[in-house]
């Protein structure tokens, strides 16, 4: 069987011996040799329903160089599946991360931190990247003696802390990396190739006139956990350090896109090649993303990932697809449900992102608090999969064992299984509606910008992770999450409205290039805290040529809280005057407006009950300027921007939406009464979860809707609908 991916009605869709075909998949995370294999009833219950797809990863390394070479366990798992369900297919996941023996073998090859700790492979180690290349080789030309490769629809190779390429240590926790012989090469070869081998060149960026390609070496920890400019690197002083997280990034992504390369020639081009990669979104929350709630958020994940080569990986014609749990942040009730990658970039460079439903079945005793209650589960699984239907995304649900969730469904969750038979019909279905983004709003993130930011980070939290968390999905319309670049590129389509989260640093060129992209056709702009910080040194004139405002800038004991002052301005006249945003966190520096031409809207409060003018509105000659001083702003202020920009607005209450052309989901906490505005006028309005007519020949319809539901609903003409 062929396997691709190819653009199919606005979006990435996996093909199948050339038809379109709804990803949907089942990740086991237990081994099909064990005896017993705890799988098997789950698996005849999904193949009942249509799945049969099945993510499994049988070990690779194992105890011994000699089990490398043994693949005999690959085959009698595939074929244990097969028993429970003949038509499946796989996906296999293969996790490269080193055992204990591989790393005595080869000591000089593993990763070593700053307190001179060994780890295991550096993702610099050509021995290493050698040696998964040669099994990745010999695998598959296994699975094709013995019959078995036509089976196979995608290889993952998977590295670091469960196989989604972060360094469990020095990614993690406060410890730096990598200081390895492997990676100290990388970084003069990188390094060599960045300044064209010349020395002098490399000696001024640096602010260094003794260093030399043979003697540099990757910074100190002192040197990475050090700024000039408060949060942020000065690239007069601190370059050697913002060059070593673009080498890492670099070495990261050459990895994946070269274990994909080896999967792309070795299977002819007829499977999948991909990665869990891109988590730009969600590593914001700093070290606490595999952590408890009682760890550090002050060191920063983003900077030391490897995902900061998101942008090479999705210009590689070898990657087929990235994968990605949805975001870890509120996944209850009221939760949103979003992806850690910006998907909508995804979508433009022709990858499938496959969305990780691993919410945790009520029936999984997780000490973490991830299981929910058995009556909150068909509202969280059919939010998740509206998330994914209404994004164009693929879906693998998560079957952990032994703890339970989807074994043996019928006692365990036995609301379940209906609802995936729903699922798979609504998956299919979708393949024939048009599914290109109908956002007027696009939210950009800038990975260039992580950089040039301290690892004692105190901003991401609530001018990223937070804004997306709580803000974004509220505010009554939906948005499309891309990468800055794509937009400077010029590869986005026209948006009313740009929310820019973090662009602090952009050099002339991309500043040019934006600027081309943005001011004109009466585009909004949204600015947030220090947008445009950094061009070749930190500087507020640097944000005003970005911006249009002027600055000044400020110190408080505590950070930047923003309140509402002007309530006469279109953007501010119905948010109530009791709302107040912002963040505890301590920022430095910290920023106000100093321009009398501007129409302020707000203030931000100092301490000592000083209050500056913090939001303000420019309107100017081709496009509207809006900044805002203080990060996390909440729906009822981004409700308003979106209304003076000429947004359209489903709704105003509050609750998690997403939206397309055709298709409108609601995830409601407090549920009642709900009046729904459609674009454009439809002939029918159909309850999809349901299976019910709601409205017809309407462009306005009003529906009550339970607490702590959600709904999905097709918005299109009849001949289209859903029919069993």
């Amino acid at each position: 069987m062929k396997a691709e991916v190819r653009m199919h009605q606005g979006t990435p869709t996996l093909y199948l011996d050339g038809e379109p075909s709804f990803y949907s998949c089942l990740w086991m995370s237990s081994d099909p040799t064990e005896d017993g294999f705890p799988a098997e009833e789950c698996i005849r219950a999904f193949g009942k329903q249509g799945v049969h797809l099945y993510a499994i990863g049988p070990r690779v390394f194992g105890e011994s160089r000699e089990e490398m070479s043994d693949f005999s366990h690959v085959e009698v798992g595939m074929r244990r599946v097969m028993i429970a369900d003949p038509d499946a297919h796989f996906h296999l996941r293969l996790y490269f991360e080193t055992p204990v023996w591989w790393n005595e073998e080869n000591p000089d090859e593993c990763e070593i931190s700053s307190e001179d700790v060994r780890l295991n492979q550096s993702y610099a180690s050509t021995v290493w990247q050698d040696e998964v290349n040669a099994y990745l080789r010999a695998l598959i030309g296994f699975l094709e003696s013995v019959g078995l490769a036509d089976r196979v629809i995608a290889y993952q190779p998977m590295a670091g802390i469960c196989g989604e390429w972060i360094k469990n240590v020095t990614s993690m926790q406060e410890r730096c990396g990598d200081y390895s012989a492997p990676m100290r090469r990388r970084f003069q070869a990188w390094a060599r190739e960045r300044y064209n081998d010349d020395t002098m060149a490399l000696q001024a960026a640096w602010n260094n006139p003794a260093v030399t390609f043979d003697t540099l070496s990757v910074p100190s920890a002192e040197m990475q956990h050090t700024t000039t400019a408060g949060l942020f690197r000065d690239p007069v002083r601190e370059q050697q350090v913002i060059d070593y997280y673009r080498c890492l990034a670099d070495v990261c992504a050459a990895a994946v896109i070269d274990f994909c390369h080896t999967v792309k020639v070795e299977t002819g081009g007829q499977a999948l090649a991909g990665a869990f990669f891109g988590y730009i979104m969600d590593l914001a929350w700093n070290d606490c993303f595999f952590g408890s709630e009682t760890d550090r958020t002050d060191i920063s994940t983003i900077q030391r990932s490897g995902h900061l080569g998101l942008r090479t990986v999705l210009e590689s014609a070898d990657v087929d697809f990235l994968v990605s749990p949805y975001g870890y942040a509120f996944r209850g009730l009221g939760g949103d449900g979003l992806p850690m990658p910006p998907s909508e970039s995804l979508r433009i460079h022709g990858k499938l992102y496959i969305y990780e439903e691993d919410s945790r079945l009520h029936n999984l005793m997780d000490p973490e608090g991830r299981n929910y209650r058995p009556e909150h589960g068909p509202s969280i699984h059919n939010r998740c999969f509206a998330q994914s239907l209404t994004h164009g995304l693929g879906i693998w649900w998560f079957a952990d064992w032994p703890a339970g969730t989807y074994q043996d469904l019928g006692k365990s969750e036995p609301e379940f299984q209906p609802l995936l038979e729903r699922y798979q019909q609504l998956g299919s279905w979708a393949l024939g509606l048009d599914r290109t983004p109908a956002a007027e709003v696009a939210v950009l993130i800038d990975d260039e910008s992580f950089f040039y930011e301290t690892i004692r980070n105190t901003i991401n939290l609530p001018l990223i992770f937070q804004q997306r968390v709580w803000g974004l999905p509220r505010f009554g319309a939906p948005h499309d999450v891309y990468l800055l670049q794509d937009l400077i590129d010029g590869k986005l389509p026209p948006y009313k409205l740009y929310i820019f989260l973090n662009p602090v640093r952009l050099d002339r060129r991309r500043r040019e290039a934006l600027a081309g992209q943005l001011r004109r056709d009466g585009r909004v702009a949204v600015w947030l805290y220090a947008a445009g910080y950094i061009e070749d040194t930190p500087s507020v004139d640097h944000m005003t040529d970005l911006t249009g405002f002027h600055f000044g800038t400020g110190r408080n004991a505590w950070g930047p809280m923003m309140h509402i002052s002007n309530f006469q301005h279109e953007i501010t006249r119905d948010i109530p005057q009791d709302l107040m945003w912002g963040t505890n966190n301590s920022l430095l520096p910290l920023f106000h407006l100093e321009d009398p031409e501007a129409t302020e809207l707000g203030q931000v409060v100092y301490s000592l009950g000083r209050c500056k003018p913090g939001m303000a509105v420019k309107e100017l000659e081709t496009w509207k300027s809006i900044y805002i001083a203080a990060p996390n702003v909440p729906a009822p202020v981004l409700r308003g921007i979106a209304r003076y920009a000429g947004v359209h607005l489903f709704s105003e209450a509050g609750d998690v939406l997403y939206a397309t052309r055709d298709m409108l989901s609601v995830h409601t906490l407090s549920g009642g009464s709900r009046v729904f505005r459609l674009p454009e006028r439809v002939e029918v309005v159909q309850d999809l979860y349901e299976d019910r007519i709601v409205a017809e020949n309407t462009d306005v319809f009003e529906v009550t809707l339970s607490p702590g539901s959600t709904v999905l609903y097709y918005t299109g003409a009849t001949k289209q609908m859903l029919r069993r």
